[in-house]
């Protein structure tokens, strides 16, 4: 009975955990996680700071309401915080990748920039319609 109580235990545990995993940096772009959230998602994978950094900084260029705008919400409630992520660590695999090709960053720059949009288009027109408002 104990050991059947303890594997029971164990398993349970387990099971919570994994479901704390999956929610790593799934919610939307638009929205912040709780301060205590943020800190375990950067333990697990310091690149969220840089994405908290780039969501801060696109707060820079849009107006207030922005980020709670319904046809905001619409096209881009499911682009998540990890997705951001694997943006940026792609964005810098593809730099890597294409560096030796070209001689100066501006060309190389443009280059992954290309390849990217193709990659992760709903980024790509997110990031257009942030800094299309040019609001400061």
């Amino acid at each position: 009975m104990k050991k059947s109580f303890l594997i029971l235990f164990v398993l349970i545990g387990c099971a919570n955990q994994n479901k704390e995993i999956i929610g790593i940096g799934e919610i939307s772009i638009l929205e912040y996680p709780r301060d205590k959230e943020l800190r375990k998602w950067i333990e697990l994978d310091s690149q969220y700071a840089k994405v908290y950094q780039v969501r801060r900084y696109f707060e820079n260029f849009v107006n207030d309401d922005f980020f709670e705008e319904k046809n905001i919400k619409e096209k881009f409630n499911k682009l998540s915080w990890s997705d951001m992520l694997n943006y940026q660590k792609r964005y810098k695999e593809l730099l890597s990748e294409n560096q030796k090709k070209y001689y100066d960053n501006k060309s190389l720059t443009k280059y992954v920039d290309s390849l990217i949009m193709i990659e992760y288009p709903i980024i790509d027109e997110f990031t257009k319609e942030i800094f299309a408002l040019d609001y400061d």
